[in-house]
Order: C-alpha cells, then structure tokens, then sequence
C-alpha cells in the first residue's frame, strides 16, 4: 500500500506543480486519490491547490519519501507553505512573504516566513534553489542578508502584528535562520544557522542546542 500511495502523491505533485491541476488520471490510482480527498471535477481533472499539495508533500515525507525528492516536485511558494507547515506543528504562530516598501529614506525588505512561540521568533529565508560552486560563498552571503533583513524586523513589529494578531505586547528576541536543502547537517554561517529542511523540525525541538550559538535581535512591541 505504502508503495502505490508514495507513487500516487508524487505523480500528482508532479502534475500539479506548474498549473495546480492532474488531468492524467490514468496514471493515478483513483481509490487513493478520494481517500485523499482529491476529487474529480466538472472537467474531468482534479484540482490541486497549494494547501493541499502542502498537506501532500507533508505526507509523502511522513511514509518516508526522501525530502530532496519531494521539494523537486515543490514550487518556491509550496517551499515556503513547507516550512511554515513545520513550524506550525511545533505550535508557532506564523505568517508568509512579510514585506515592507523602500523608499528614498527607509529600505525595503521582504522576510520568506516568520513564526512566533510565546516571546522567541524565527525570521526564516526558505532557500530552495540549487548552488554547485561556490556553496560556501552562497550561503554566507545569503546568511548576511538575513541578519540585515532580520535587524529591520525588529523595528515592524507592530505591523507584524496586524498578520499574527495573536502577538502579546512585550520584548521579543528574533532569530534569523536560514531553510534548504543544499545542506546535509546544520551549518553556520555569520551567525545565522543553516538547516537542511529535513532536518528542520528536530532543529525547532533541539533549538536550545544551538540557542547561543545564532546571533539574535531584540525588538518591543
């Protein structure tokens, strides 16, 4: 069953992935696909929207599909929906694609996904592109980045609070970190952990472990 139900997601998230849509029925096994609420339309294909193929790509994980397969069938969006699904999980309140507007005096940013537990925030730069040379470089760049984007956070956290309205008045200390999947451990690079998505929900249960070693910016709300 396991076998048939990995090879089932993975060809609807495949079929999905550019237009949300799998119109090649033939190749999926119908009775799993209304065990997992996948139903077929007016137009005779079946609509796939990015909630579910967050759900789905969740499960192909879960029954043991690798990640790295999973996320090649994933677009940016989903990577990011990914990543807040986790956190989600281990009871963080999050919101997606956190901008502010530059202008001539203030600079503009734009923070993939942030989640909030209690007084600790993480702002996370999902990272699902690929690097071959110059890894190392990449990364440390993007880690800078970060910590740029994360410090002016600091100073947004009352309109952070008009997308997590559940947010209670006080001092947070925010967390810049990094999600892909280049790497096979976590890394660090300027202070900024880097985390292999299947490795990021341990990396949220184990964050007292690497607690001291990520730099951090307080704010108030």
């Amino acid at each position: 069953m396991n076998i048939t139900l990995k090879s089932t997601i993975m060809e609807i998230l495949d079929q999905s992935k550019e237009s949300g849509i799998a119109e090649d029925l033939e190749t999926l096994d119908m009775d799993l696909c209304r065990n997992l609420n996948l139903l077929i339309n007016e137009e005779g294909t079946i609509l796939v929207n990015r909630e579910k193929r967050i759900d789905l790509a969740m499960l192909a994980t879960k029954i043991g599909v690798e990640i790295a397969d999973v996320v090649k069938l994933m677009t940016w969006k989903d990577f990011e929906g990914l990543v807040a699904s986790i956190l989600t999980e281990n009871s963080f309140r999050c919101t997606e694609s956190f901008r502010r507007k530059g202008t001539s005096v203030v600079k503009g940013m734009e923070i993939d996904v942030i989640g909030i537990r209690g007084r600790t925030a993480l702002s996370v730069d999902a990272k699902m592109w690929s690097v071959r040379g110059g890894k190392t470089s990449a990364l440390r760049t993007a880690a800078e980045k970060q910590k740029e984007r994360t410090s002016r956070l600091t100073s947004q956290l009352e309109r952070l609070s008009k997308k997590i309205p559940s947010m209670i008045k006080g001092q947070y200390i925010i967390f810049p970190t990094m999600v892909t999947w280049l790497v096979e451990e976590v890394e660090m690079h300027e202070g900024v952990p880097v985390v292999p998505v299947f490795k990021f929900n341990s990396f949220i249960q184990d964050f007292e472990i690497y607690e001291d070693r990520i730099v951090s910016y307080s704010g108030l709300f």
